[in-house]
Order: C-alpha cells, then structure tokens, then sequence
C-alpha cells in the first residue's frame, strides 16, 4: 500500500474541490462560534431564517448549520456535488455521489473528467465504510486501478472537505423568499471566499453569488454557488452544486470489490 501513497497525496489535491461539511465520515463539521442577534422563533421560516419578505438580512448560520447536521446525522440521505470549472475551450466537471444509511455505513464515489490545463491524472476514487472498517480503491485517467484494499481510517482526501456551507452562510446577507415548506435564500453581499474552494491551481473568487433552498427544519436541500476567477491567466467560471435527496429513504450495500 505505501507505493500508492503519491498517486493518493495528488488526489487528494482533486478531490477537496467545492465541496462541504465531510470533516467527519458523519457529515457533521465544526462550526465556528459567533453570537448572533437572537430571532424570535415566531418570526423565522427556518432556524436562523427570519422571515423578512424579502428584505436583506442576515442568517444566523450556527442555528440553520446545527439543524441541518441535526437532521441529517438521524436519517439516510444522498448526497450529489458538481464542480464545474470552465476556460474559453475546455471544461473540468468534478463529481461526488455520497450516500449515508440511518445506521452510519456510507459510500462515496469521485468522479473527475477534464480537459485543458486542470487535467488530472486520477479519474475515479471510492470510499466504504460501516464505520469501524474502510476500504478504498481508486483509477487513474485511463481506468487503471491503483489502489484497493482496506485502510486503517479514511485517507484524508475523503476526511477534508472544504467547509461550504459554513463559508457561504457566516456573515453574509440574504434576501429570504418563503416558499410552501421552507425558504430560498439569494445572496446580496457575501464575505470574501478563499482561492482554496476549489484548490486546482485558481485564484482568489470574485462576483460571488450564492443561492440556498432550506426546509423549515432546518434541512439544506440545495446550494448553488457561482463565481469568476482564474486558472493561469484565463478567466474561467466555476459553478458548485450541492443537492440533497432521497432523505429517509437511502439504503448503503456492501460493494462486491470489499472483501
């Protein structure tokens, strides 16, 4: 296994990209303490999401973060991810499909297709756990396998997981539309992102704006993040997209390679 350590460490610098809230093999992050002006409950639409009619506000992310982790660490739910990163003639699309059962076994597949100057040398990893065992294996571009067998723990491109969801919400404002079972939130100024969003060699993001769908337990159905930056000169635009589903209904099989 120690041969596959460099083609794991390069992956690891593919698979951090635009994604959130994967600190732990639970889902569960932590957030970083603030103290916001409290919100009486009878005027929110979801915890931490007052209901303004529109107007700006601001969210109070740890209560809206703590619900959603709250919810989905009781249940199965999937979870779908898309980076999309585009140049003037070419296209790196990053895909994650994460599934977690009610009783903690989970699955997660990558998939990295691109062309142009963030071509990658890994094209596919997956991760199984039932939380005391992990299996890993993982192909290059040309559908080699590389690696596949056990681990003592999650490799740490699985266990690092860019913070999102905690990098949109804190301290920025929002416009709130209450919809029949929750709200969506539209960003009208949000904090400074860091380049590492995304860490596959592009600068600092600029232009962001940001769209969250929230029911009204609490529970981040869908984000949507989009923002210029560049990758070696060029201008590029990168497109995140985080989609939750299949909650309370999401099943985790033991893959035929685990043995």
């Amino acid at each position: 296994m120690s041969d596959s350590w460099p083609a794991l460490a390069l992956l690891g610098l593919v698979l951090l990209a635009g994604c959130d809230g994967f600190a732990g093999l639970d889902g569960t992050t932590a957030t970083e303490s603030r103290t916001p002006a409290p919100v009486p409950e009878d005027s929110t639409v979801a915890p931490g999401v007052p209901a303004t009619d529109g107007e700006t506000t601001v969210i109070d992310a740890d209560r809206l973060l703590a619900a959603d982790t709250e919810h989905r660490s009781a249940t199965g739910y999937r979870l779908n991810r898309t980076v999309t990163i585009r140049g003037t003639n070419w296209t790196t699309r990053i895909d994650r499909d994460r599934r977690v059962a009610a009783n903690g076994t989970l699955f997660e597949r990558v998939e990295i297709n691109s062309s142009g100057p963030l071509s990658p040398t890994i094209g596919q990893s997956e991760l199984w756990t039932n939380g005391s065992t992990v299996y890993v294996r993982t192909f290059d571009g040309d559908g080699t396998r590389i690696e596949q067998g056990p681990f003592p723990s999650a490799p740490g491109h699985f266990r690092q997981w860019t913070m999102l969801r905690e990098q949109v919400l804190a301290d920025g404002t929002y416009e709130v539309e209450p919809t029949a079972d929750g709200a969506v939130l539209r960003s009208r100024e949000l904090p400074t992102l860091p380049a590492a969003l995304v860490p596959l060699s592009v600068r600092e993001p600029r232009n962001v704006t940001a769209r969250v769908a929230v029911t009204e337990a609490g529970l981040i159905r869908s984000l949507r993040v989009q923002y210029d930056t560049t990758v070696r000169g060029e201008p590029v635009r990168v497109t995140i997209r985080h989609r939750l589903g299949a909650v309370g209904n999401t099943s985790v099989d033991r893959p035929a390679w685990v043995s």
